[in-house]
C-alpha cells in the first residue's frame, strides 16, 4: 500500500460536545473547518480533546473527517496524536 496516497491532516479540535454515545467534534484543519462525530466517549470526554491535536483523514465529499485511533478490546479507542504542536493541515507522511 502507498501509504502517502491517504491524504492524513492534523487539526485543532475548535469544538466538541456529547451526543449520545459519541463525540460530536468540529476540528480546524488550517483555514478550513471540518466535523467529526467519533464514538470514543470510552476514554474521553469533551474537554479531554478540546484545544488539543489530532490526526484525520477526509471523507469523500470534503464536509467531514474521520478522527484516526488505535482499537484494542483492553484500552478501547485511544486517539492519535502529535507529541509537540503543528501547523494546522500539517499532512501525516
Amino acid at each position: 500500500m502507498d501509504f502517502t496516497a491517504v491524504d492524513l491532516r492534523v487539526g485543532t479540535v475548535v469544538e466538541a460536545a456529547a451526543e449520545g454515545g459519541a463525540l460530536h467534534l468540529v476540528i480546524d484543519l488550517g483555514g478550513v473547518r471540518r466535523e467529526a462525530v467519533s464514538h470514543i466517549t470510552e476514554n474521553y470526554a469533551p474537554a479531554d480533546l478540546l484545544g488539543g491535536q489530532v490526526v484525520t483523514v477526509p471523507t469523500p465529499g470534503g464536509t467531514g473527517v474521520v478522527v484516526l485511533a488505535a482499537v484494542s478490546p483492553s484500552d478501547g479507542a485511544v486517539v492519535l496524536r502529535p507529541d509537540r504542536p503543528v501547523a494546522n493541515g500539517t499532512q501525516v507522511v
